[in-house]
């Protein structure tokens, strides 16, 4: 009777292979990969670019490496060359965008859009506007607080210097005169000597608070509550209904319904609360409920956009309503932004200058005091 041979594993099954948290590289823990995100106005301009050439009937490979050659080798130009590799190897131009990481969600999900439903040339146009429409928007709150920050620094810097290098000089020619320094004055040079005799300390607290804060600020409640109590402030909540009618509309206008466009608005809203609400509301459209009535139970939307999504909703207009609906919103936005930069300066430069007034009384005062005894 022959013997059949004694089965084996071989060494390449599973059970034979020895798993070990000691088998892991080390290093790759230590190992982050950055990549430089696009800049507003550079995607608005790489966007306008491809969107003329594909316009012109230049197909998708020839155009992106006509545009990666003209744009800029730095930054996130230098991630256009990759890009740019892939789609010439056969990849889809959103999914070599995704892939890149340089580019937001949004703009990624837009393109997934343009080249399904074969409208790439005119959702490149609508994305060279919204972006263009965003760089503005940054363009003027960065300008708004430039001037505020650079007062304030420079008059926290007058009287950090008074408070540090002027006020001793007077508390030793008081010391040596023996007359009473004013009150105003005291009380100024008790609070220089606790932060020097204590800057070791305080930076040490200063240090950790910041890292709690930072901390506290990653987490999904804090971000929550913070995004809760911002919807409160009317520039905040006026700038949410903008971004949402702004990306509504640029996703119907690409033929998608407000069901699937909805959710895509996620991508561009910096509030977890917002993203939350729209998560809510994308959820109650799939239950058959209708977008304009899910709409406005949320506190913080503007009666407005509420009542033109309903008539588009009844009319099969909604792209062009919330057309209008953008168009009112990016007038008033920045309108508000001008406004609350004329009362912010004024705001901040009567306030820094009522503390550089007590200061420079806690130094004029003991002068006076000078000249009365001598």
């Amino acid at each position: 009777m022959p013997i059949e041979p004694k089965m084996t594993k071989p060494p390449d099954t599973p059970d034979s292979i020895q798993v070990s948290i000691w088998n892991r590289d080390i290093s790759t823990f230590f190992r982050f990969r950055y990549t430089p995100r696009a800049p507003l106005r550079d995607i608005s301009v790489f966007s306008r670019k491809l969107s003329f050439l594909l316009k012109a009937g230049i197909p998708i490979k020839s155009a992106l490496s006509i545009v990666s050659e003209q744009m800029p080798g730095r930054g996130f130009g230098k991630q256009l060359p990759k890009i740019n590799a892939a789609v010439q190897q056969g990849d889809s131009f959103s999914s070599a965008i995704k892939a890149s990481g340089a580019f937001p969600s949004f703009f990624c999900g837009s393109i997934s859009i343009g080249e399904a439903t074969a409208k790439l040339p005119q959702v490149m146009e609508q994305l060279a506007d919204f972006y263009d429409e965003q760089a503005q928007t940054k363009d003027e709150l960065t300008a708004a607080l430039v001037y505020p920050v650079a007062v304030s620094i420079l008059m926290i810097g007058v009287i950090v210097l008074a408070v540090a290098f002027v006020l001793p000089g007077y508390s030793r020619i008081f010391d040596a005169t023996g007359a009473p320094l004013p009150t105003l004055t005291r009380g100024l040079l008790q609070i220089s000597d606790f932060l020097t005799t204590n800057v070791f300390w305080l930076s040490i607290g200063t240090l950790v608070t910041l890292l709690v804060m930072i901390f506290l600020f990653r987490t999904k409640k804090i971000q929550g509550l913070i995004g809760r109590i911002t919807l409160r402030i009317p520039l905040i909540k006026q700038g949410v209904n903008f971004r949402l009618a702004q990306a509504l509309h640029l996703l119907l206008s690409a033929g998608l319904p407000v069901s699937q466009a909805l959710p895509l608005t996620e991508d561009v809203m910096d509030n977890l609360q917002v993203r939350r609400d729209i998560n809510r509301i994308s959820a109650e459209l799939n239950t058959g409920k209708s977008f304009w009535e899910a709409l406005g139970e949320v506190k913080y939307i503007d009666p407005l956009l509420v009542g033109l999504a309903r008539i588009g909703e009844e009319t099969g207009n909604m792209s062009q309503t919330i057309e209008q609906c953008q168009d009112y919103y990016s007038q008033g936005y920045r309108r508000a932004i001008k406004r609350i930069n004329k009362l912010v300066e004024p705001m901040i430069t009567l306030i820094l200058g009522i503390g550089l007034g007590i200061i420079m009384l806690a130094v004029i005062l003991p002068t006076f005091e000078l000249a009365t005894i001598l």
